[in-house]
């Protein structure tokens, strides 16, 4: 600096700045609480499994029982009618589980992968199993006492179970996490 230059004043120090965060990050480590849904939904898939395992070792027999009963409660039906209807309630109970349990399985690899759509396909996925497992009970019905006293009872520990699994996935950890979840 020259003497002919007026001086500036100093500078004053520069005030420390402290930036906190207004609320805790959240962890990138899966929450418990998720692997204990995951477990619920294998429990799930292995209950409605072994249910419709029991239905298929007698199914010639379930068939013939749910005609013999469809038949008395519709009897201006004609006997391909009774038989159609049967086929179907089977082909379609049979095809609900399959895609209950793919859909299950697809899901919970989704939510351990931290993406956010695979607690909306639980979420679906549970709702369907739920009403399919009471549904599917009403439907076999009159079948019952053919099957394993299993079959009685089943259909409501699939849909608790499939309830439980769904509503673990709600917990607020859980949607915490994967709210941070990096963008894909």
């Amino acid at each position: 600096m020259s003497p002919d230059q007026p001086q500036r004043p100093a500078r004053p120090a520069r005030p420390q700045i402290a930036v906190t965060p207004m609320r805790e990050p959240v962890s990138d480590d899966r929450p418990r609480i998720v692997d204990v849904g995951v477990i619920a939904w294998v429990l799930t898939v292995i209950a409605l499994a072994a249910t419709s395992a029991l239905v298929a070792i007698r199914q010639s027999e379930v068939r013939a029982e749910l005609t013999r009963s469809l038949a008395a409660d519709n009897a201006s039906a004609s006997a391909d009618e009774v038989k159609t209807a049967v086929d179907i309630a089977m082909i379609a109970a049979g095809a609900i589980a399959l895609v209950i349990v793919l859909l299950a399985l697809y899901g919970c690899i989704r939510i351990r992968d931290r993406v956010p759509g695979g607690r909306t396909t639980l979420t679906t996925v549970g709702g369907v199993t739920v009403v399919g497992s009471i549904a599917f009970w009403t439907v076999v019905e009159p079948a019952r006492d053919l099957m394993s006293p299993v079959v009685g009872w089943s259909p409501f520990v699939v849909a608790a179970l499939a309830a439980i699994a769904t509503g673990v996935m709600f917990v607020p950890s859980v949607g915490r996490w994967l709210r941070a979840a990096p963008k894909r």
